[in-house]
């Protein structure tokens, strides 16, 4: 893991292809602004783990259409 200290307006360039801008600062929370291709969607760390768990997803979605 690297760690990086930023700014507000002060930015992270990740692989020359995601740049990350740390937009607002506050006691709990951090507000970031990424800019990458349509090819790289960002995702938060639960929607992934989320994704990886069959027993989240609702089961409207998990049925075969016949």
């Amino acid at each position: 893991m690297k760690l990086i200290s930023r700014a507000v307006g002060e930015q992270v360039v990740i692989d020359g292809h995601v740049k990350v801008t740390v937009k607002q600062i506050d006691d709990e929370r951090i507000v970031l602004a990424i800019e990458s291709s349509q090819f790289v969607p960002p995702y938060r760390e639960e929607i992934i783990a989320r994704r990886s768990d069959p027993q989240s997803i609702p089961e409207t979605l998990t049925r075969s259409s016949s």
